[in-house]
């Protein structure tokens, strides 16, 4: 899991370039908390494009937001170059 609900107050570029992982899950579900946090995801592409080996990662969302939609969207290319999975929220 990122930590705290995906929140930008505990999660920046430094935790992805440090915590090296296959699989993530964003547990965020709270706009106005600003969970998950866009500038939490914005890290992950920025902090994985610094690892030294192009290993796939997987992103699993527990919730479908708008947040995800849009980063998703406006992302895409760029987690693909990064060997970036977003599997789909299941609710």
């Amino acid at each position: 899991y990122i930590p705290n609900h995906s929140n930008s107050k505990n999660v920046d570029v430094e935790f992805f370039k440090r915590v090296r992982s296959s699989y993530y899950v964003v547990s965020g579900n709270d706009a106005a908390a600003e969970e998950p946090s866009r500038a939490v995801l914005d890290s992950l592409l920025e902090g994985k494009a610094q690892w030294e080996s192009n290993m796939q990662v997987t992103l699993i969302p527990t919730h479908d937001s708008e947040v995800m939609r849009e980063w998703y969207q406006e992302t895409h290319e760029k987690q693909q170059d990064l060997n970036i999975m977003v599997l789909a929220s299941s609710s």
